[in-house]
């Protein structure tokens, strides 16, 4: 429970950061800012994604102890990776993809790009042995320098490529403090093995690929519109996608930091007929706080947009906000959800396809969509994570992955109903603050109270005796052969 708790700070964190510095930059550079933070996180993703992924998914409490040298691969193999990431970077400064393109701000997005790896590296580390301490120390050390230092820098330099480089700076003190304090000294590099490198490449590289392409989606739109628009519409859309996907993350990631590790750890010591059950649980428990959130954000984010938005930003996060809560909808159930059920089934190169699609999707849509840029980047980021979403759940319906819990994903959707009947009407003109609490507080009392009265997921056995429902009943609610064809 620590763990998600943490996770989910961490997620909050990021995004009161991204509110930061939209206040801090003008709109112009925070424009180009979010094109180069989500290049760096392409990058990021191409060159060391797979070592994190791999360490998540094979870096167990057992392993770290049985097989040292699988943590020496990993820590030689991350290392090993910087070179591929400024290689990308260069190609990308080279190519001229993005925009104000330099030397410095090639600089700043490989700083950016090593030192958001490295964090999410070490914190991967720490999840993967339950170590939550460290992972709160890391977090919490990570938000003070930010909020302290790349917060003002920005303020006082109102340049991008400065933004970026006190971004990275600010990460430095907690990269190094994972690297003393998750040192297995057993793990020594000579140990390293090149089948075990192998083995990782394997397994992430069908993730890499589509945890990429959305990632691309993402860069490519916001480019789109930098020289299609202008930075300042580039930046308006960033901050509405940003603050959508970002506020699903933090529901989505508390569930995933929880379960996935479980599930791993579980799937050694009771076999995969009782990790089925245990799916089967987690994507009822998923959706049950993912769904009210999506709908939630969707019904608060006009008076969210006039309390915590600089002017030049509200017209467009109004506008936008529903396009872009059901894309990070799309993605956090594809990400969060349904993926997980491939990572245990060791499948992981079903995902891939869907993602390339998605991206061409995306295309096709800025493609057909020329006269309006905002609208043709908010449908394409939309139609992309719903053909991805999609083809997906198609495959894990064919595969018969999953036992699906109709009945608790019927009474979530009951719960939904409920909950946007409910807050829809609660509207005080000019009274933006009372909306929002008025709008929040009904809203959870009443999807709270239809998720008590359906039960669902056994949520009232969790309360009651605080701890998880017996992993039978996820199956029972796992109509029998529940797979929906």
């Amino acid at each position: 429970m620590w763990s998600g708790a943490l996770f989910a700070l961490n997620a909050l964190l990021n995004l009161g950061l991204a509110l930061a510095l939209a206040w801090s930059l003008p709109a112009s550079a925070y424009g180009a800012f979010t094109v180069y933070f989500a290049a760096a996180l392409l990058l990021g993703n191409l060159a060391y994604d797979w070592v994190r992924l791999s360490a998540m998914r094979f870096y167990t409490p057992v392993a770290r102890l049985k097989e040292p040298s699988l943590r020496a691969t990993l820590d030689i193999a991350f290392f090993a990776s910087t070179g591929l990431a400024l290689a990308l970077g260069t190609i990308f400064s080279v190519c001229g993809f993005l925009p104000e393109s330099s030397p410095e701000s090639l600089g700043a997005l490989v700083m950016l790009t090593a030192a958001n790896a490295a964090f999410e590296y070490w914190t991967a580390l720490c999840r993967a042995r339950f170590d939550a301490r460290r992972y709160a120390v890391m977090v919490v050390a990570r938000s003070i320098f930010t909020f302290g230092f790349a917060v003002p820098v920005a303020l006082i330099s109102q340049s991008f490529v400065t933004t970026c480089c006190a971004l990275a700076a600010a990460i430095l003190p907690s990269i190094v403090y994972g690297m003393a304090r998750l040192k297995d000294v057993r793990a020594r590099p000579i140990l390293a093995s090149l089948s075990f490198a192998k083995r990782f490449a394997r397994y992430a590289a069908p993730m890499v690929i589509a945890e990429g392409c959305y990632l691309l989606i993402a860069v490519l739109n916001r480019t789109f519109l930098a020289r299609g628009a202008s930075l300042a519409e580039t930046g308006a859309y960033a901050i509405t996608f940003d603050l959508a996907f970002r506020a699903l993350a933090v529901t989505a990631s508390v569930g995933d930091a929880v379960l996935f590790p479980r599930l791993v750890a579980n799937l050694h010591r009771q076999g995969m007929a009782r990790t089925r059950e245990d799916i089967a649980r987690n994507i009822a428990v998923m959706l049950l706080v993912l769904a009210p959130a999506a709908l939630g954000f969707a019904l608060v984010a006009e008076p969210l947009a006039q309390l915590l938005l600089a002017e030049h930003f509200r017209d467009v996060f109004v506008r936008y906000a529903p396009v872009a809560v059901a894309a990070g909808f799309a993605y956090t159930a594809q990400a969060f959800v349904l993926r997980p059920v491939f990572q245990v089934e060791l499948r992981t190169g079903d995902i891939s396809l869907a993602a390339i699609m998605a991206v061409a999707t995306d295309l096709a849509v800025l493609l057909l969509l020329p006269t309006d840029q905002l609208l043709a980047a908010a449908l394409a980021h939309l139609c992309g994570m719903g053909v991805g979403l999609a083809l997906v759940l198609r495959r894990a319906i064919v595969s018969r992955l999953i036992d699906w819990p109709l009945r608790d994903l019927g009474k979530i959707a009951a719960g939904c109903l409920l909950l946007v009947a409910s807050i829809a009407p609660l509207r005080f003109a000019g009274h933006e603050l009372l909306t929002l609490v008025a709008r929040a507080v009904v809203g959870f009392l009443v999807y709270a109270s239809a998720i008590w009265l359906f039960d669902v997921a056994g949520v009232r056995a969790f309360l009651r005796e605080g701890a998880a429902p017996a992993p039978g009943n996820a199956k029972e609610r796992a109509a029998s052969g529940a797979s929906p064809i």
